[in-house]
């Protein structure tokens, strides 16, 4: 063997099966805290926008509370407990009951309360407080197809006439006979709505537990969140959930709006 191969054999770096296992792990460990450094605070964040539109969906809810409220007492109530249990109640009176609408006097455990019912108010109650959702149907038109004399032409004329609507021709005196039956198939989009109950969690943060701050006066009223300051909270040892105040509505109108 020459000599320049011998120099070259022997300038070769040999690395040992333990330095080889060392850099796989050292790499191992870096790729799996580059991951908890990507993944973690995106769920944090996550986290947080969930928290925060849960807080301003219940705010609209109370705001909806509100509203009614003050469309049946001519006044706003300082209890969100309150004005929930009241409206509650007063929908599953018109539910029960077609007649109770107008003047009315209203007794349950918060308290008697002199109001004026609208007429059906269930119906705007279980849409307004209520998970709307698309359902898609197919519906079958049935076609019948008719003869009816007419008295101008002295001869049979041929209608083709809904099914609905065919018992309301069948009583005219110059209703003559089917001779013929069309079915067709349709698909149509619905919005359906399924309610939900209110309940004191609603009046509540979803962030630290206590009821949302109401004020009214002569100017309007403003339902307002809570929380003073910034709410921090440690998550997963290294990282930190942080929230702040999640608004307020004021008059119908949200400080997220603008």
């Amino acid at each position: 063997m020459s000599k320049e191969v011998e120099e070259h054999i022997d300038d070769t770096p040999i690395f040992k099966p333990t330095l080889v296992k060392a850099l796989n792990y050292v790499a191992m460990l870096m790729a799996f805290v580059l991951i908890i450094v990507i993944y973690v605070p995106s769920v944090i964040w996550d986290e947080e926008d969930a928290v925060r539109n849960e807080g301003r969906r219940r705010m609209v809810i109370l705001n909806e509370v509100q509203k009614y409220y003050h469309q049946m007492a001519s006044e706003y109530q300082t209890d969100p407990v309150t004005a929930m249990n009241v409206i509650s109640a007063v929908r599953d009176s018109t539910r029960a009951d077609s007649n109770y609408f107008g003047e009315q006097q209203l007794t349950i455990e918060d308290g008697r309360f002199k109001i004026k019912v609208p007429k059906k108010f269930y119906i705007y109650f279980d849409t307004t407080f209520a998970f709307s959702y698309k359902k898609k149907d197919t519906l079958i038109d049935t076609t019948y197809k008719v003869t009816k004399w007419n008295n101008e032409l002295f001869t049979w004329d041929t209608l083709y006439i809904l099914a609905n609507r065919w018992r309301a021709l069948e009583s005219d005196s110059s209703y003559g006979d089917i001779v013929g039956v069309e079915n067709s198939e349709r698909v149509m989009e619905n919005t359906y709505y399924r309610p939900y109950y209110l309940t004191d969690r609603i009046a509540k943060s979803p962030l630290i537990d206590e009821f949302y701050i109401f004020r009214s006066d002569s100017d309007g009223y403003r339902i307002k969140d809570p929380l003073r300051g910034e709410y921090r909270e440690r998550k997963y040892f290294f990282f930190t959930f942080k929230d702040t105040c999640q608004g307020w509505i004021e008059n119908d109108r949200k400080s997220w709006d603008n």
